[in-house]
Order: C-alpha cells, then sequence, then structure tokens
C-alpha cells in the first residue's frame, strides 16, 4: 500500500475498522491506478491531491463513504463500472460532485439546492485547492479566491463548518492582496484590525481588501493604509461601544469607552511602548512573507515602517498622545 495513503488513515485514526477500511483502502487503489503519472502543477502526484481532500473530510468527523468519496472525485466518469462497485451512496456523492463542477449542469441555486454530504465534499476539494493554488495562473487564482470568498465560504458557515470558513477566507483574501501587489498594506490593515471586536473583523477585511484593490497604484493604497489606520482607534472604540450598549442595555459602555481611550493614550505616548507593540507586528509580516517569496518581505520591510510612523503620528493627535518621548 503506496505511502501516500498514510495521512487519511492517522486523520481517521480509529474510525475505519473491518469492511469500511477495506473500503477506503480499495477506493484508494482505484484512484491510485487512475492518477498514475498525473502530476498537479507544483509536480506532485495528483494522487496527494484525493488523499488530501479526504483527510479534510476525516478531520470534520466524515463517515467512510464520504472518504471513498474524496478519493475518487476526479476519478473520470468512464469508470462508472468500478465506483457502482462502492454502492449507491458513493456513487451519488461522485454525481453530485460531477454535477458542481461541470458549467452546464449546476444549477444557479446550487449552494443552496445541494444535498449537504456533495457540500461538504465540494468544500473540502474547495479548501484544498485553495491552500495549493499558486501553482494556477494568476487570472485563475483571482477567480477561484474571488468566488472562495463570495459563494464557497457562506456555504461553509450555513453547514456550521466555522474553521472551514475562516480559513478559505483568510487564503482568499491573502491570494488577492498578494496578486494585486498591495499584500504589504492588507498586512498593516491585519495587523491594525485586531482592534475590532472578533465578530465584525472578517467582514470590514474583506471591504477593505476590495477597495484596496480597486486603488490604481501604490501611492493610492498608501494613502488608503493611512487614513484607515488614523480612523481605527476611533471605529474600533465606536464598535466596541454599541456591542457593550448591545449586551448590557449601555451600562457601563461610557466607563469602557473611556478606558479604552485612556490605554490607547498611554500606549502611543511613549514611543517605546508604541514600538514594543508594533515590532512582534512587523517582523511577524515580515517572516510570514519571506516564507512565501523573498521580495515581498523586503517590501514589507521598506515600506511598511513608514506607514506606521505616520499612522501612529495621526493617532496621537487625534487622541492628544503627547509627541512620543514621554
Amino acid at each position: 500500500m503506496s505511502g501516500h495513503l498514510q495521512p487519511l488513515l492517522k486523520a481517521a485514526g480509529g474510525s475505519l475498522t473491518g469492511e469500511r477500511l477495506l473500503e477506503v483502502r480499495r477506493a484508494f487503489e482505484v484512484a491510485d491506478r487512475w492518477h498514475s503519472g498525473q502530476f498537479r502543477r507544483d509536480g506532485s502526484p495528483y494522487i496527494t491531491h484525493s488523499v488530501a481532500v479526504a483527510v479534510i473530510l476525516a478531520e470534520l468527523g466524515s463517515d467512510h463513504e464520504m472518504l471513498c468519496a474524496a478519493l475518487l472525485h476526479d476519478v473520470s466518469a468512464d469508470a462508472a463500472s468500478r465506483e457502482e462497485a462502492f454502492g449507491e451512496p458513493i456513487s451519488n456523492l461522485l454525481r453530485g460532485m460531477r454535477k458542481l463542477d461541470s458549467a452546464q449542469r449546476r444549477p444557479p441555486d446550487w449552494p443552496a439546492s445541494t444535498d449537504e454530504r456533495v457540500l461538504m465534499l465540494k468544500l473540502a476539494d474547495r479548501l484544498h485547492n485553495q491552500r495549493t493554488i499558486r501553482g494556477l495562473p494568476e487570472a485563475r487564482q483571482r477567480v477561484n479566491s474571488q468566488e472562495n470568498l463570495d459563494v464557497v465560504a457562506p456555504v461553509a458557515r450555513r453547514l456550521g463548518l466555522t474553521e472551514v470558513e475562516a480559513e478559505l477566507r483568510r487564503l482568499a483574501m491573502a491570494n488577492l492582496s498578494g496578486l494585486g501587489g498591495a499584500q504589504a498594506c492588507f498586512g498593516v490593515i491585519t495587523a491594525g484590525a485586531i482592534m475590532l471586536p472578533a465578530d465584525v473583523r472578517g467582514r470590514w477585511l474583506e471591504e477593505w481588501l476590495g477597495e484596496l484593490l480597486a486603488l490604481p497604484g501604490g501611492r493610492a493604497r498608501l494613502t488608503f493604509v493611512f487614513w484607515l489606520m488614523a480612523g481605527m482607534p476611533r471605529m474600533a472604540l465606536t464598535l466596541r461601544r454599541r456591542d457593550a450598549l448591545g449586551r448590557r442595555g449601555g451600562g457601563g459602555a461610557a466607563a469602557a469607552g473611556r478606558a479604552v481611550v485612556r490605554c490607547l493614550r498611554w500606549v502611543v505616548r511613549s514611543d517605546l511602548r508604541t514600538w514594543a507593540l508594533l515590532t512582534p507586528l512587523l517582523a511577524w509580516l515580515v517572516l510570514d512573507a519571506a516564507a512565501e517569496r523573498l521580495a515581498d518581505a523586503v517590501v514589507i520591510a521598506i515600506t511598511v515602517p513608514p506607514v506606521l510612523v505616520a499612522a501612529v503620528r495621526a493617532i496621537r493627535a487625534r487622541l492628544g498622545g503627547g509627541d512620543g518621548r514621554g
């Protein structure tokens, strides 16, 4: 048995025993033979994608039928006789998956009308494709990432798969920001958005990413980031005050707001305190970018610090935080 199957067996743990384990192994053998000699754009054997989709489903607690369908989901429809040997439930999953993959056969309301098990299979396939999207042409990357944000991630949310939704959104937004040449700017915005309440942060980041990508060039993006960072504390305060009013009917909201302002003023009053907080974030941005492309890390290291300095000065001016020597 190929070592490619081991990640799935490990992810499934003790849920695969007896006939279920034999059926999963048989599905892997069929897929492995079918994909023999096929490679993904990154050079890896194609069977690794099928196994990775099955691993995602195993980590979500899916049964052996879903795992078999994941292993077989890219096997050609010409192999229908082999699929039928796995039983009607698995054949139905594969037929549903092929229907979603066909632009001619896919219904316009597929996110709502498709069986939930087929949707889970599709989500796992899209998640792994988004994880490995760098091998595609940039135009295709942009289309797929945007569709994952607009259509696929909401499906994951409706099914209660919040971790899948969060990862899809994070990977798609990061990919789009990189394609638009705006990765450094979006990294600064993402760091600043930590001030916002967690339940609304993702929605605002999506909106800002769209605005960032629509801007014509680097100067316009830096200006956008500057004013956005300058207004971030006030926005965070407003959102948190509104959240506090909703939870407590307004009791203590004003005091909480004043406490936040005092804390921010105390931080930005001193360069030492300000950069003690910002330097780890900047280092993280540089290291994270360097893991993908060294050129992106250099751009971040050169362009982001001046933007942060300007943003801190603007925040000081708004909060009355002094000149940074305190």
